[in-house]
Order: structure tokens, then C-alpha cells, then sequence
């Protein structure tokens, strides 16, 4: 390890608290142009060449951001967001490299860092991203200091709900916003932008709602995005099972809860739709809880298949492709099941079903909505065939 003389002389070290960000970087030029950008904009800038010097500077400096280079002699990039992230995981990441890819995205993500620049990036990119993972979200070490520092609240006495309550706890909220250093104006931005959510995601799922209604479904959804976030203690090398969760809990990745992950993160949002396109175990469309195929191969379509596709539409009241308003059934049409001696095929869930009756599968439909409403598997139902 470098000492603190050494550090100071070659790297720009500054005490803790007064340097905000610290790049990592074997290449002199990417160092110098980052720390000019970053020094233009008011903000204070270390440098450090190599993995292990920039390890000391940042145990020495506590920085709230790292830009870090994947490809450095000695320590790689890779070690060193591992190490970054054991030894605080509060300070945001950011890998820039001149060797981006696909797979080393989402290696990365699962490191902890928050963006990936491919070099050469323009000065402006790098301020967004900079500027990003210093303002987004709630740093975990807050978090849990804030999570073990609570006392347990006893619960108030409900207030009757009317004008003038539902006031009061409105000024008690700004009030709170205030004492985070945020504006008024900030404050109802992100209301307004919250209500507008609610109507899209409500339109998307083709839901009729009132306005209150809608809000309050998102701020339910929210809560329960909340609650599988601190379940991984707000770690950003979670964020995959954190959407594998959400996915679980949803049935598919709405798009109000994608933008909370990442503000509660402090992960950019193309970093994250990334990931969901990748894994095609998520779904950023609407599914619902359970899924229905219906073939319409050749040996298939020639005993019938059209038929079925129409009675499973009608008694379903969805049309191939669709997610019906309550996200119980999806129905898709396939080309082949690997079944053709028993077409025309129906299968839900995983269940395959020859040439099922109208009664057949109104008894299938009626047991998917009993096994939802008990908090059942699909599995767990029986019914005739």
C-alpha cells in the first residue's frame, strides 16, 4: 500500500470529506481530462494510476463517487469495485473503459457500479453520469444507520380523513422534503410525475380507475419494491434477483417500478433496462399469472386449432397476445409443442390439455381464479379433463 505522503504527492490526495470524486486510471490523458471536466464544474477531483493506489486514496478520502478502468496493471477494475463496494458501499462506481460490452455491463452491474462509459465519452456524458450518482437515491450505509437508529414508533391515533387532516399531513411531509435540502418545486415534480405514472400504468393494463384509486395502486406496488430492496439491504450487485422479485411479485417489470429501483439504487435507468432485455426470464410487458399456449402448427390446425383459439378468446375475453385488466391469463399462440398426436394442444402452466372442451376450459378458468384468490398455485387446483 502507497502511504499518505506518497499519495499526496503523485495522486492529489485530500483529506476525508473534501474530495468528491476520485478516477482510477492508467492512461494519464483519461485522468486529466476527467479531473479539468469535473474541476470545471465546481467539483473536486483525485486521480490515482493504478488499482492499489486507488484503493488507498479512496480508504484515505471517502469519495461519494469512483470512476473506475476496467483494463490496469496489477489490481483490475473488476477487484477493485469488489473491494470499493466491502469497504463502503455507499460510494457510487462508475466504469469507464475502452473495452464495453454487453457482458461486461452486466458483469459490472453486479459489482455494484452504477454506470458503464465506453471511452472515448463526451465530457458532458461524464458529467450526467457523475452528477447522477451523486444526487439519485439513498445511499445504503444511510439507510441502514437510519434503519438501526429508529426507535420503535408507537402507532398514532388515526385521524379522520378530510380537508383539512389530509392538509396538515401534506405540510408535514414538505416539511420533512424541506429538511433534505430539496425545494418545493422538486417536491411537486415528483408528485405530478408520480400521479402521471399511475394513469399510464393503469392505461397499460386497459384498468378504468379513479384518480385516488390509481395513486394509491402505485404506491402500494412501490412499497412492495421497497420492501424486496431492503430485503438485499439496498446492495446495487443485487439488482438482478431484485427484478427477478419484482418480476415474481408482478408477473412482469412495470415501468413505475424500474424507475424506483433506480432512484432508490442510484442506478441509471438505460443500466437497468439493459438487464431487463437480457434476461428473458423478465418481462418489461404485461403477463399474466398464468400462461396459455395454444398450437397452431400444421398437424394442429388441421384438427382444429382455430376452434380452440376461439373458445379459450371468448371464454378468456383476451385475443392471442393479450394480458386480460386483472394480469390472470396470457394467452400466445405457438407454432409447434412437440405433441402433434395430440393436437389440436392447449397447455397452462406447463399442463397440456388435448382438444379441451368448452366445459373443459371454463373449469380451468374458474380454478385459476380460485387458486388466486386462496393464495394457491395453479399446481395445487384439480379439476376434470
Amino acid at each position: 500500500m502507497y502511504t499518505k505522503e506518497q499519495i499526496t504527492s503523485e495522486s492529489g490526495f485530500q483529506e476525508p470529506g473534501t474530495t468528491d470524486v476520485v478516477v482510477i486510471d492508467d492512461e494519464e490523458s483519461i485522468c486529466e481530462g476527467c479531473r479539468q471536466t469535473l474541476e470545471a464544474e465546481g467539483l473536486r477531483a483525485a486521480i490515482a494510476r493504478d488499482g492499489t493506489e486507488g484503493l488507498t486514496l479512496v480508504e484515505q478520502s471517502h469519495p461519494k463517487v469512483v470512476l473506475v478502468d476496467l483494463k490496469m496493471p496489477g489490481i483490475s477494475g473488476m477487484e477493485v469495485l469488489a473491494k470499493i463496494s466491502e469497504f463502503d458501499p455507499s460510494i457510487v462506481t462508475i466504469v469507464i473503459t475502452g473495452y464495453g460490452s454487453i457482458d461486461s455491463a452486466v458483469e459490472t452491474m453486479k459489482m455494484g457500479a452504477s454506470d458503464f462509459l465506453a471511452k472515448p465519452f463526451a465530457p458532458e456524458r461524464l458529467l450526467e453520469s457523475v452528477r447522477q450518482g451523486m444526487e439519485l437515491g439513498q445511499p445504503a450505509k444511510e439507510a441502514e444507520v437510519t434503519e438501526r437508529a429508529a426507535p420503535p414508533l408507537a402507532a398514532p391515533e388515526k385521524a379522520p380523513l378530510n380537508k383539512q387532516n389530509v392538509v396538515l399531513k401534506g405540510l408535514e411531509v414538505l416539511g420533512q422534503y424541506y429538511s433534505l435540502g430539496f425545494k418545493e418545486r422538486q417536491f411537486f415534480d415528483e408528485l405530478r410525475c408520480l400521479e402521471s405514472e399511475a394513469k399510464y400504468h393503469a392505461d397499460r393494463l386497459g384498468q378504468v380507475k379513479e384518480e385516488g384509486q390509481a395513486v394509491l395502486d402505485i404506491v402500494h406496488d412501490l412499497r412492495l419494491v421497497d420492501g424486496i430492496i431492503q430485503k438485499y439491504a439496498y446492495k446495487k450487485n443485487a439488482l438482478i434477483q431484485i427484478l427477478l422479485d419484482i418480476q415474481m411479485e408482478f408477473n412482469w417489470l412495470p415501468r413505475h417500478c424500474l424507475e424506483w429501483v433506480s432512484t432508490r439504487l442510484n442506478i441509471p435507468h438505460n443500466n437497468i433496462y439493459t438487464i431487463a432485455n437480457f434476461y428473458e426470464a423478465l418481462s418489461l410487458e404485461p403477463r399474466g399469472a398464468h400462461l396459455i399456449q395454444i398450437c397452431t402448427g400444421t398437424a394442429c390446425h388441421v384438427r382444429g386449432a382455430a376452434g380452440l383459439v376461439d373458445r379459450v378468446s371468448c371464454i378468456m375475453d383476451i385475443e392471442p397476445g393479450q394480458t386480460d385488466s386483472e394480469q390472470l391469463f396470457t394467452l400466445e399462440t405457438v407454432h409447434c409443442l412437440g405433441c402433434c398426436a395430440l393436437g389440436p394442444v392447449m397447455v397452462v402452466d406447463g399442463e397440456y390439455y388435448s382438444n379441451p372442451s368448452t366445459k373443459q376450459i371454463q373449469e380451468i378458468a374458474a380454478s385459476c381464479k380460485v387458486s388466486r384468490e386462496k393464495g394457491e398455485n395453479y399446481a395445487q387446483v384439480e379439476f376434470s379433463r
